[in-house]
């Protein structure tokens, strides 16, 4: 488990020792770092980590930054284009890839309007250590039978999907 550890300047992993009620503090993945969102990639024998990070401009919300490991515990090392894009519509990480067939899709937080304002989905074209594309993200907005005024976050784990709302 990674969770959520940007205000804490550190990216850590933890392992289950009784699963789901009891874990351990394992290994500092990314020391010294604001690093929020963080989404796990494994791809081609390669780890990899996206999320978003302060790097002086931008924000630790519209900023994404992609590390990169031979495996799980590391070296994680940030990739060479990092920044990988400035953008407050497309650069936040909504929840794990989602693959579908050789596709992969990583959810976005759209926050040009406000927090939580939508999602969008966008294919990963290219991830290596030389380049890292993605295409335009298609959006996801609430609907008419959509009871808030946000979409924050999506997640699917095989039949089940998890929609986490905003507003």
């Amino acid at each position: 488990m990674i969770p959520e550890s940007g205000s804490a300047r550190e990216v850590v992993l933890y392992r289950a020792v009784r699963f789901p009620d009891r874990w351990v503090r394992d290994t500092v993945l990314i020391p010294d770092s604001d690093f929020n969102d963080a989404t796990l990639l494994e791809s081609d024998g390669r780890f990899w980590l996206l999320g978003t990070e302060r790097y002086g401009y931008g924000s630790a919300s519209d900023t994404l930054a992609v590390y990169g490991a031979p495996s799980l515990r590391g070296p994680w090392i940030g990739h060479a284009l990092n920044p990988i894009a400035v953008d407050h519509s497309a650069a936040r990480p909504g929840g794990a890839i989602i693959r579908r067939g050789a596709t992969q899709v990583l959810p976005v937080q759209d926050g040009s309007r406000a927090y939580g304002g939508g999602l969008g989905l966008m294919s990963l074209e290219q991830l290596d250590d030389n380049d890292v594309r993605f295409s335009s993200p298609r959006p996801i907005c609430p609907g008419s039978a959509w009871a808030r005024a946000g979409i924050h976050t999506l997640n699917r784990a095989g039949r089940v999907e998890v929609i986490d709302s905003a507003g």
